[in-house]
């Protein structure tokens, strides 16, 4: 189905030879006829390969402060030195642990105030508090945590990370003579794939792998595997059913990556405003004519049935049937309006759940917030606003009719808002992930041409809100869970933006086009503040002006080669940094004990080179 997306897409395609949508309703590439209609198949692939040296460093600093600053630190040293070393208990039960913790601190107190380091007062207080004795314990083992360490090394590996590094797809379509009834189908092989099975089967042992054997899971049915027929409805309506996996584009953002010649954390079509992509489902929705009132609506609806399937093993079979109730949960329903050649506007609802049938999330995603008592109601999905501005589309007058005649208009321009609010059953969700159970977020897009091809770029603004237990962000002992994972109601509040672009210009504008020279930079936040409580081995303290920041910086410079229509390679030299740092005063019982900071930073300077291909 045409729509003023393809026109974006074609101005993409004419000006870098790069981007192409994961839909294939529209692409005539090679094409046989029969006596019953006609069948459409191409090929294409998609790789980069990067090499480069990363570095890393992370320094984690705990200060004690006040009557429990440097005295007691010094006794803790002389302790250590003369008597014995802090060291965590091995029996991790809170009574165990608040035992031995609270012995300690008595030790040390009274090493401390008998030697002079810590004045009798100061012991005398620590020791009738048993919450501060075992708080002061707890900042001495904190300091067993310090570090200040660099890493250093070359590295290599392959993007895009959503297939494995390298994607090579075939796709085929079947059209009726009247294009009335028809099918999509692609086949993609991604180049990890054949590990998939291993991954998957958790209880087939290491050395009974066989990778030649298992790389029969190597070749996968792509975006597309759907049956579908077009009806004519009252009132200049034509509807249309599919059955089947299927992504249907008609309504989504059409500003995303550029063949991975970004640099790094590029936002997608998607983060402006979702595609439809059942996976296992029905898909219905109705467009008015060119010739009725109704020129210009669409509107759409899908319900995918994945969860009728067992996914704890990607060998198992299930007889288990999702209910009617769970299924209609997966439900995703969106209407649009394009006033030509001004705008199109849109919504939509995004059914979904943390449910253990719902397909989207691996058995173990949000398996801690399932054991905490959270269900299938207390996410609901999502809503999904969004406008397209089309008055700079170069001709555009709807997204029946593109119309993009760039020799006419070699300028043109598209914009794309799209908003984003979750429906949560019961805000305290969040704290599992502030990424998914946001409380906001916006992202907009722009894309253009200049000159016909002279110039292209490409860029989005973003931004969203949402609550979290910081356990995520503070990962600091490297044992898996974070250092900072604050009680129930105490979430801390983080904002996270960011802003990603891309430029390309033709390297010789008066000859032949075809080798480009790009840059690309991105550059996003996250940023949380807090007061409130956190658990730290089996105790609760207080934290207070918590401020955590996460800054990632890239730069990718290149040079692009068009061939034979829309295949291009390309070759770069990029930069990733990122800093986080953390720092906040940590006490208990109403005093203050300790500030606690840490910075993490990574480099990678490294060169791609990448390809993409159709045929």
């Amino acid at each position: 189905m045409k729509k003023f997306a393809l026109a974006a897409a074609t101005m993409a395609l004419i000006a870098s030879g790069g981007a192409w949508g994961e839909t294939h309703e529209t692409l005539k590439a090679h094409t046989l006829s029969t006596s019953v209609g006609n069948i459409s198949f191409g090929a294409w692939g998609r790789s980069t390969f990067e090499m480069g040296r990363q570095n890393t460093t992370s320094k984690i600093t705990v200060d004690g402060i006040g009557d429990f600053g440097s005295v007691f630190a010094a006794a803790v040293d002389a302790y250590n030195e003369n008597v014995g070393t802090v060291s965590c208990p091995t029996d991790t039960t809170k009574e165990t642990y608040e035992t031995e913790m609270t012995t300690y601190v008595g030790a040390v107190t009274f090493y401390g105030a008998t030697n002079g380091y810590i004045p009798a007062a100061t012991a005398t207080a620590i020791q009738s508090n048993t919450e501060v004795a075992k708080a002061a314990a707890l900042i001495a083992a904190l300091k067993t945590y310090e570090k200040n360490e660099t890493k250093s090394g070359g590295y290599a590996h392959l993007d895009p990370d959503w297939s494995y590094g390298s994607r090579i797809g075939f796709w085929i379509i079947g059209r009726t003579p009247d294009e009335k009834f028809g099918f999509d189908f692609n086949l993609d092989a991604d180049a990890r794939a054949l590990f998939v099975h291993k991954l998957y089967d958790s209880d087939e042992d290491a050395d009974k792998v066989n990778y030649n054997e298992d790389g029969k899971y190597a070749v996968a049915i792509g975006d597309q595997a759907k049956m579908w027929g077009l009806f004519d409805l009252p009132a200049g309506l034509e509807g249309k059913v599919a059955f089947g996996k299927m992504r249907e584009q008609t309504l989504r953002g059409s500003i995303g990556d550029f063949g991975q010649r970004e640099s790094s954390d590029v936002k997608s079509e998607d983060d402006i405003f979702s595609e439809f992509w059942p996976t296992t489902g029905l898909y219905v929705s109705a467009t008015g004519t060119e010739d009725s009132v109704l020129n210009g609506f669409h509107a759409a609806a899908s319900v995918d049935l994945s969860g009728t399937f067992d996914n704890s093993s990607a060998d198992g079979d299930s007889t288990e049937n999702m209910s009617f109730y769970e299924a209609m949960r997966t439900a995703q329903a969106g209407v649009g309006y394009t006033i030509p050649g001004i705008a199109q506007i849109k919504a939509q609802y995004w059914g979904d759940s943390i449910s253990e049938k719902n397909y989207r999330y691996a058995l173990s995603e949000y398996s801690a917030a399932r054991d905490a008592g959270f269900g299938l109601n207390d996410y609901y999905g999502r809503m999904e606003f969004g406008v397209d501005i089309l008055p700079f589309m170069g001709g555009a007058t709807s997204f029946l009719d593109p119309n993009l005649d760039l020799e006419a208009t070699p300028n043109a321009n598209l914009i794309e808002i799209g908003f984003k609010v979750p429906l949560m059953g019961d805000n305290d969700l969040r704290a599992y992930d502030p990424e998914k159970f946001y409380n906001w977020y916006s992202c907009i897009g722009t894309m253009g041409v200049i000159q016909k091809g002279f110039i292209l770029y490409k860029g989005h603004i973003w931004g969203g809100q949402g609550e979290s237990n910081l356990s995520k962000y503070t990962d600091i002992t490297n044992s898996g869970s974070g250092l900072i994972t604050m009680s129930k109601g105490d979430e801390a509040n983080i904002i996270m933006a960011g802003v990603d672009a891309l430029a390309e210009g033709c390297a010789n504008p008066f000859g032949k086009q075809d080798v480009f020279i790009g840059l690309s930079a991105n550059y996003n936040i996250t940023m949380a503040d807090a007061d409130g409580n956190f658990s730290f081995s089996g105790n609760t303290l207080s934290v207070d002006d918590l401020k955590l920041r996460q800054h990632n910086i890239g730069a990718e410079v290149y040079v692009k080669k068009t061939f034979a229509a829309n295949n291009y390679m390309f070759v770069g030299v990029a930069d990733r940094f990122s800093v986080q740092t953390m720092e906040g005063t940590v006490g208990a019982g109403g005093t203050q004990l300790a500030d606690l900071s840490y910075k993490a930073t990574s480099n990678q300077v490294f060169m791609p080179i990448g390809v993409e291909l159709f045929f």
